[in-house]
């Protein structure tokens, strides 16, 4: 829904690509960061699979730099894309 409107103001898909890729991969390091919160906060909880913590650790590190290049290049992009994801909030709350 969001994403067509996106694409009616916008009139070009790659654009609308930009916008929802910044928020993705956002929302991708936040997911490996919960990872690592969950690690260190229940150390005890039974995991199926256990990764060593060297690689979300080097993947957060990446994503960090990918992020602020992403802002630093194309803040206005970044800043949409913030901004629809944000619209969504006070949905969530309702």
């Amino acid at each position: 829904c969001v994403s067509t409107l996106l694409m009616l103001v916008t009139g070009d898909i790659y654009t609308l690509i930009n916008y929802v890729g910044f928020v993705n991969y956002l929302w991708y390091g936040v997911t490996v960061a919960g990872l690592l919160l969950l690690r260190r906060r229940e150390p005890h909880l039974p995991r199926p699979i256990k990764v060593s913590l060297i690689f979300p650790v080097v993947y957060l590190v990446f994503w960090g730099a990918l992020l602020v290049f992403s802002v630093w290049s194309e803040p206005l992009v970044c800043g949409v894309g913030l901004a629809v994801m944000a619209t969504g909030a006070p949905v969530y709350f309702l």
